[in-house]
């Protein structure tokens, strides 16, 4: 009987550490249309499409929005954490383990429709006075290219709300972000016209903490896989964006 008991005992401290393991803790942050907090709740583009994967995989849904700061680095330095959206660059490249992509999302100009400012290559603009999101892709691409007509806000709709009143002549903005703001009449579009120097192309993806196995990243991008080919995708994308978006 002792050693019928020691080997149940040894069962199950071999199976809990595999429950731990499977109780991750996902996390976002406020970026409509991706992900933001709406009547207390996380929705969003990328939120939606997360929680359809937890549905496939069979896990509880424990998404839950963070200062992104705070999100990064306990994703990047601790274990079992998820975070989404986030753009797959060089410099994260070896830092996470990868889902996706989500989505790819070109970001351009914006300038005011009745602003008789004509663009036709990025260093046309290294004189006029440019709206960019704080800490954002593209200030950084900005400020690495020796722009100093930068000035920062701290939400996207912000700075489309100044160029609308003429309190700027540029706004950085990825497309979705614009088509989202239009769609849910956050902005005129009439009044907003975007200039085809495409400044950035980031692929957004969920990045999980290096200590998550490969055999559950692979169970993610799988599901993901699946909700691309059935519709489903498609799906949560116009109801945030409108038609003819992808």
């Amino acid at each position: 009987m002792h050693y019928l008991v020691k080997i149940i005992s040894l069962l199950l401290i071999n199976l809990f550490p595999i429950a731990l393991a499977t109780d991750y803790n996902i996390m976002s942050e406020e970026l409509p249309p991706w992900n933001y907090t709406e009547n207390g709740s996380p929705t969003g583009v990328t939120v939606e499409i997360v929680r359809e994967i937890l549905k496939k995989i069979n896990h509880p849904d424990t998404i839950a929005i963070y200062p992104w700061a705070r999100a990064y680095q306990m994703t990047r330095y601790g274990r079992n954490n998820i975070l989404f959206t986030m753009a797959r660059t060089p410099d994260r490249e070896p830092l996470f383990n990868w889902v996706g992509p989500i989505a790819t999302e070109k970001t351009y100009f914006y300038k005011n429709k009745d602003t008789k400012l004509h663009l036709e290559k990025l260093s046309d603009a290294d004189d006029t006075d440019i709206l960019v999101t704080r800490g954002f892709p593209e200030q950084k691409l900005l400020l690495s290219k020796g722009f100093n007509n930068l000035f920062i806000t701290l939400k996207t709709i912000n700075s489309f709300q100044m160029l609308a009143k003429h309190r700027a002549e540029l706004v950085v903005s990825g497309e979705f972000t614009v088509k989202y703001f239009i769609n849910r009449n956050l902005i005129d579009g009439a009044l907003i016209e975007r200039i085809n120097i495409e400044l950035l192309k980031s692929d957004l993806y969920i990045a999980f903490s290096k200590n998550i196995p490969s055999n559950e990243i692979i169970k993610w991008q799988n599901a993901l896989n699946q909700l691309k080919t059935s519709g489903k995708y498609d799906e949560i994308f116009k109801k945030y964006m409108g038609e003819g978006v992808k």
